[in-house]
């Protein structure tokens, strides 16, 4: 299972991202392939921002991060493009094993926060941008 080096780092699947753009969650996680599940497992990280998803026979599945320091923020490696194998019917990442992934789009207006309208001071917004969307730096 070659997996990524320090995923501790990934958004995990639900939690809206601060970036917008094209995500892979993983989600229905479990350590090993025949574990007895209760529930429906743990929920995985969100890759990305991703320019594509690519699965070939449903044996291998590749991504391309848009910029580099996400790729090397979430995978510990210094290329935009991941290779992540399937286990029998389970998609493999960091040692773990995911029996549900979804690609999903989050839109620039969901990570910015709406203008104050009413407030007389506006409100500190350190983690997202009051602008309209411009490219992060990193991504440049």
């Amino acid at each position: 299972m070659p997996n990524s080096k320090q995923p501790g780092n990934a958004l995990v699947y639900g939690i809206r991202p601060q970036k917008p753009g094209m995500y892979l969650g993983l989600f229905h996680g479990r350590d090993s392939p025949h574990e007895a599940m209760i529930g429906w497992g743990f929920d995985g990280p969100a890759l990305g921002p991703l320019k594509h998803v690519h699965t070939t026979y449903a044996c291998s599945m590749n991504v391309e991060f848009t910029s580099l320091s996400d790729a090397h923020m979430l995978t510990g490696s210094n290329d935009t493009f991941l290779e992540l194998k399937l286990d029998g019917d389970l998609l493999c990442f960091d040692g773990k094993l995911y029996g549900d992934w979804t690609v999903y789009w989050v839109s620039p207006e969901e990570c910015f926060r709406p203008p104050d309208t009413f407030r007389q001071n506006t409100r500190p917004n350190d983690l997202r941008r009051q602008a309209k969307p411009i490219p992060w730096d990193e991504d440049s």
